[in-house]
C-alpha cells in the first residue's frame, strides 16, 4: 500500500511539474532595432503560440513580425525527427523554397512562400529552435512580408528567391546564429 501511495503521489508531482512549467514570455522583444509587442498567444496545451507585431499593425495586416512557439514535447522528438516532420510538411504542401538543419543543438530554418490567392506578398520565415530543459522545445521565429513591387514583378520566381536569400536570409540567419537565447522557462 505504501509503495503504491509513493508512486501516486510521485505521478502527481512529476505531471504538476510538467504541466505548470511554462515559458517566461516577454511582453516586448527587440528585433532589428524595432520594438515588437505582444499581441496574440493560443495554449493548446501541447503547444502555445506567442505573436509580436510593431505597433500599429494587426494579425490581419503586418510586415514583420515575431513568433515565439512552445512544444511542450509530449512525443519526444529529437532536432533530426522535427526536421525530417517539416521536410515532409513543406513538401507535401507544395512549399519549394526552405532549408532545415541542426547544428551545435539548435534548430535553424528558413522558408520563402511565394505569392498565393491568399496572400499577395512575398514572405520568408526564419527560425531558430532549441530543446529547453523543463519546458520543450522552443523556437524564435521571424518574419517579413515582402510587397511583389514592380522590380520583383519583372523578375521570375527562381530570380526573386535568389535574391531573397542573397539580401534578406542570409543576413537574417547569419543574426539569428550569433543572438543570445535569452527565452527560458519558470515553473
Amino acid at each position: 500500500m505504501m509503495k503504491k501511495t509513493l508512486v501516486i503521489l510521485t505521478a502527481l508531482f512529476l505531471t504538476a511539474c510538467v504541466s505548470n512549467s511554462q515559458l517566461d514570455v516577454p511582453q516586448r522583444i527587440q528585433h532589428n532595432d524595432k520594438t515588437y509587442q505582444l499581441a496574440t498567444q493560443q495554449d493548446l496545451g501541447s503547444v502555445a503560440r506567442y505573436v509580436y507585431l510593431l505597433p500599429g499593425e494587426t494579425p490581419k495586416e503586418w510586415q514583420s513580425a515575431v513568433e515565439i512557439l512552445l512544444d511542450r514535447n509530449f512525443q519526444n522528438r529529437t532536432l533530426q525527427q522535427r526536421i525530417d516532420l517539416r521536410k515532409r510538411v513543406y513538401t507535401n504542401t507544395g512549399v519549394k523554397n526552405f532549408q532545415l538543419y541542426s547544428q551545435d543543438e539548435t534548430l535553424y530554418a528558413y522558408v520563402i512562400y511565394e505569392p498565393s490567392e491568399q496572400n499577395k506578398d512575398w514572405q520568408i520565415d526564419m527560425a531558430k529552435g532549441k530543446e529547453l530543459p523543463f519546458c520543450g522545445f522552443v523556437q524564435y521565429q521571424y518574419s517579413l512580408k515582402i510587397p511583389k513591387n514592380y522590380k520583383l514583378g519583372n523578375m521570375n520566381s527562381k530570380r526573386v528567391v535568389n535574391h531573397l536569400k542573397k539580401y534578406l536570409v542570409e543576413k537574417e540567419m547569419k543574426q539569428l546564429s550569433k543572438a543570445n537565447w535569452l527565452l527560458g522557462c519558470k515553473a
